[in-house]
């Protein structure tokens, strides 16, 4: 496998950690606020997503892109509006399957994020961060 290739698939399948441990942070946030404090869903879908969000900006920095730059504030604007983009797609996604599927909300949750992950946020997030490696 091509050394460019390795890399691009090492940085996709790191991001796709981040992802996860953002996932399972929306996804305990959005147990807690529904089940444990009785928060409608789609009011507790907000914090869930932001707090994701967070996790993702951090991880995907440092870990996944392994970004060392000190560039935060610019690439935090650039990964805000990409997140702002996510975040709208999310909630269109979530609210769609909460509401014309018999889906269970936390496997609506998961398929929705992944869809707009691979689609929209991993893309976008490679003009952004750059790589130890560049």
């Amino acid at each position: 496998m091509p050394e460019q290739s390795r890399r691009l698939l090492t940085r996709f399948f790191r991001s796709l950690g981040v992802g996860g441990i953002a996932t399972l942070t929306d996804l305990l946030v959005l147990t807690l606020l529904v089940s444990g404090f009785g928060v409608h869903v789609r009011v507790a879908s907000i914090p869930a997503l932001t707090l994701g969000m967070l996790v993702q900006f951090v991880g995907n920095k440092r870990f996944a892109f392994r970004d060392r730059s000190r560039e935060w504030v610019r690439q935090g604007v650039q990964f805000a509006g990409v997140e702002l983009l996510g975040f709208a797609a999310n909630a269109i996604a979530f609210d769609l399957l909460v509401t014309h599927t018999p889906m269970p909300y936390l496997v609506a949750r998961c398929l929705g994020t992944f869809v707009v992950y691979v689609s929209v946020c991993m893309p976008l997030w490679s003009r952004i961060f750059k790589p130890e490696e560049a």
